[in-house]
């Protein structure tokens, strides 16, 4: 929290603790005794929460119009809470609730980690516009509830033909029902790529003909053909189809065809020729694989110059074939190609790209003693957070948090950094760390540089139970930190397409075998502190596993310590951290290995002292 912040909170809290004191008054009884009366100003008097006592009242009363009002009359957060009101309010009509839900959705602060959530909203609302007589705004809410089960009911009543229900399932990657929905319709720019997705090539290759038969020279359905093609091994009728496509796709695929005949040069010149940085990464592959890395150290430096996802990988793995080939020059400019703070930059011994904490830290001090004057102008976010404060004060964390994030949404659109950073770190006070942390990463992104902003994008998030569950696992809290920021973005509610859940996105098998571990029933996933420690001690259990290698323990947290066993011990590998890196599978488990041992560094630069203290407590 800002000094700023931190000065509104008690001026706030001090404000609303006087408006509740008991004020004595003296009225007369009819005996004419006076008595002493304790009187209790309402705190929702005070001016600045108005909208929020407008609600009450009319929540209280059942005030049909004056919640529309409330509603529709401004972008708020009270006028999404009032909209929300409004939609659940049986008496009123069902277009009226219908236009209301409609309403809460478009002043809703979006999070893809709720996407389930914003589902279920959709199918409510189908149901309200279902109820209300239009079907077309209804099949409409209930596609976007999609693939949500309790939807497709809805969509299937009220779709006005086959063709858009078939598209609305194949737009949800339901791809069976898209099918099912036809009927026997011809419709083939939706069957053939809902029959390639459903891995029936044969049938596809038809679809996407007659697709071309109707539209001539279309070029997904050209695309579609080629690779159906290639996947039926109709090697070279494919090979025809990629050279009429051509650019890089075309080259792409020619190159695999090329491959796939044994034909490694020419597969490699298509490949890089293709400018395809998948493409040049296989080439890199295929050459390794034959033990060509003179051929192989040219395409990994022009990766590494690149910045596709592949780069830092493509840089330090020609930082290795240089060394073993000698090549000081080609080592050096993959040296070069590294970015500070990047993880194979640790790796090789470079500091993370953090502000020093300790200047920092030393500023803020001297400031809190009153050595420095504080910022003259008030940030434009000084009214939100007097109205945050406020609401805190009366224990309504939920309507804080609200009005901070929509103040957060509005600062950030107009690029008012000091607001943004004002009103993150005043979420983040909250425990609200999910938009915290997103505000903090995007500043990071946009290249503003202060210690704030990083301490936003890696927070030390719920401390007391992250010290006390990394202290009884033997773990460093910034690793716990590190996996949470990685595996759920702070969100206490993610799950994964693969049901892992909560802030460690744990399975449910592995929270099963966690909870006899630790010799308890299973708790909630959903828990914080559950969730937390649950997480914290698989880590430990890894860290005794992999001997304390916390590379190892990182990627088995995420692949499986089986599976990173049997690359780290095959035999193109052999404990060769270098070979490890390279092999280890791109799409997934590496990416996230490198992702969380960045996290790492940064949390054990920013929060040294948090770090001691844990450790000294594990001991």
């Amino acid at each position: 929290m800002t000094f700023r912040a931190a000065a509104l909170l008690t001026v706030v809290t001090c404000a609303l603790a006087a408006l509740a004191v008991a004020l004595p008054v003296r009225p007369r009884t009819s005996a004419g005794d006076p008595q002493i009366v304790a009187v209790v100003l309402d705190p929702l008097d005070d001016p600045r929460l108005a909208p929020y006592r407008a609600l009450r009242e009319a929540s209280a009363e059942r005030d049909l119009a004056r919640l529309e009002e409330l509603a529709f009359g401004s972008g708020s957060y009270s006028a999404y809470l009032a909209a929300m009101e409004l939609a659940r309010a049986d008496a009123a009509p069902a277009e009226l609730r219908a236009r209301a839900l409609e309403r809460a959705l478009e002043l809703r602060v979006q999070d893809p980690l709720r996407r389930a959530e914003e589902r279920a909203l959709r199918h409510e609302l189908g149901e309200l516009w279902e109820r209300a007589g239009d079907r077309e705004k209804a099949f409409a809410a209930y596609r976007a509830a999609l693939p949500l089960g309790r939807a497709i009911e809805g969509a299937e009543r009220t779709a006005p033909d086959r063709y858009r229900l078939a598209a609305a399932f194949q737009s949800a990657g339901m791809h069976t029902r898209a099918l099912e929905a036809l009927e026997g319709l011809a419709a083939p720019s939706i069957e053939a790529p809902s029959l390639r997705a459903l891995g029936r090539y044969s049938e596809a290759l038809d679809a996407y003909r007659r697709w071309l038969a109707e539209v001539p020279g279309d070029p997904t359905a050209r695309s579609g053909e080629a690779w159906c093609l290639y996947y039926l091994g109709r090697d070279a009728e494919a090979a025809a189809a990629f050279e009429a496509i051509g650019g890089s796709e075309g080259l792409y695929g020619l190159g695999l065809l090329a491959n796939r005949a044994g034909d490694v040069t020419r597969a490699v010149e298509l490949f890089t020729a293709s400018g395809r940085a998948d493409a040049m990464w296989l080439a890199t592959g295929v050459l390794e694989a034959r033990d060509r890395y003179a051929e192989a150290l040219p395409v990994y430096l022009r990766l590494a110059e690149g910045s596709s996802v592949y780069a830092d990988d493509a840089a330090y793995r020609a930082y290795v074939l240089a060394g073993r080939l000698g090549d000081e020059a080609a080592r050096a400019r993959a040296r070069e190609l590294m970015p500070p703070g990047s993880f194979f930059a640790l790796v090789l011994g470079d500091p993370p790209a953090v502000p020093d904490p300790a200047g920092a830290d030393a500023l803020a001090a001297a400031a809190a003693q009153g050595d420095m004057a504080l910022a003259a102008e008030p940030s434009s976010a000084a009214e939100a957070l007097e109205v945050a404060f406020a609401l805190m004060a009366m224990h309504d964390r939920d309507a804080a948090v609200g009005e901070l994030l929509f103040a957060l949404r509005e600062a950030e659109a107009a690029g008012d950094v000091a607001a943004v950073l004002d009103l993150a770190e005043a979420l983040q006070s909250m425990d609200e760390y999910r938009q915290s942390s997103r505000a903090g990463r995007e500043l990071l992104a946009a290249g503003v540089q202060d210690l704030r902003a990083w301490r936003l994008a890696y927070p030390p998030a719920w401390p007391e139970t992250v010290l006390s569950a990394a202290a009884q696992a033997g773990v460093e809290p910034a690793l716990v930190w590190a996996v949470m920021r990685q595996e759920s973005a702070f969100s206490e509610v993610a799950v994964s397409v693969a049901n892992a859940q909560g802030l460690m996105q744990v399975i449910p098998s592995t929270w099963t075998w966690l909870a006899e571990l630790r010799k308890e029933q299973p708790r909630d996933p959903f828990d914080v502190v559950a969730n937390i420690e649950y997480g914290a001690t698989y880590l430990g259990w890894l860290m005794n596993y992999w001997d304390g290698d916390v590379e190892l323990v990182i990627a088995s947290y995420n692949g499986g310590q089986g599976y990173v066993r049997r690359v780290f011990t095959a035999d193109y590998v052999k404990g060769d951290k270098a070979e490890f890196y390279r092999e280890i599978d791109r799409s997934e488990t590496r990416e996230y290995l490198q992702r969380v041992y960045e996290n790492l560094a940064v949390y054990r630069t920013l929060y040294p002292a948090l770090a001691t203290g844990a450790a000294e407590a594990a001991r």
